[in-house]
C-alpha cells in the first residue's frame, strides 16, 4: 500500500465529533440513564458527606472512641483520638468527589468515549473503596452508644452504599461508551 501525503497529514488527529453530548454515550437513552447515575452518585455522596460531618462532631463533643471499651474497638475502627478515627473514610469521601467531578468534566468537555479506560479505572477504585467504607459503617451501626451516633452511622453507611451502587452503575454505563 502506497503511503500518501495526505495520510501523513491525517496522522494522529483525531476525526471531529459529531452531534451533542449524548451521542458520545451511546445516545439519547443511555445519556439519560448515565446522567441519572450521576445525580444518584452526587446524591449519596451529600448523603455520607452530612452524616460523617455529624458523627465526627458526635464523636468530638463526646470522645467516647478511645479505650479499650470504645465504640471504635468494638467496630473494628482503630482506637484513636476523634480527629484520626475517621481519616480514611474522609479521604475516600472526597476521592468520589474528585472521581465525579472527573466524570462530569469528561462527560460535558466530549473526551469520554477516548478516556473511557481512564474512568472506568477511576470509578472502580472508588467503587471498592465505597464498599470497604459502607462495611466499617454497617459494623458501627450496631453498637448502640446513642440515637444520635446510631442514626449519623446509619446514613453514612446509606450514603457509601449508595455511592458504591452509582459507580458500579457509572463503571457498567462508561464501560458499554462506544469507542473513539
Amino acid at each position: 500500500m502506497a503511503t500518501t501525503a495526505t495520510s501523513f497529514s491525517t496522522a494522529g488527529k483525531q476525526p471531529p465529533q459529531e452531534g451533542g453530548i449524548s451521542a458520545q454515550v451511546g445516545g439519547f437513552i443511555n445519556y439519560i440513564i448515565f446522567s441519572f447515575w450521576l445525580f444518584v452518585a452526587f446524591s449519596g455522596w451529600i448523603v455520607a458527606l452530612s452524616s460523617l460531618s455529624a458523627l465526627q462532631h458526635y464523636e468530638n463533643d463526646t470522645g467516647i472512641s478511645a479505650g479499650p471499651d470504645g465504640w471504635a474497638i468494638k467496630s473494628n475502627f482503630p482506637g484513636l483520638n476523634s480527629g484520626r478515627v475517621f481519616r480514611l473514610d474522609w479521604f475516600i469521601l472526597f476521592f468520589h468527589f474528585v472521581v465525579y467531578s472527573l466524570v462530569v468534566i469528561a462527560t460535558v468537555s466530549r473526551v469520554l468515549p477516548q478516556a473511557r479506560i481512564s474512568v472506568s479505572g477511576f470509578l472502580a477504585i472508588a467503587a471498592v473503596l465505597a464498599v470497604i467504607s459502607a462495611d466499617r459503617f454497617y459494623n458501627l451501626a450496631h453498637f448502640h452508644v446513642s440515637k444520635a451516633y446510631y442514626a449519623s452511622s446509619r446514613g453514612v453507611f446509606a450514603g457509601f452504599v449508595i455511592a458504591a451502587t452509582s459507580d458500579f452503575a457509572l463503571l457498567y454505563m462508561a464501560g458499554v461508551t462506544p469507542a473513539a
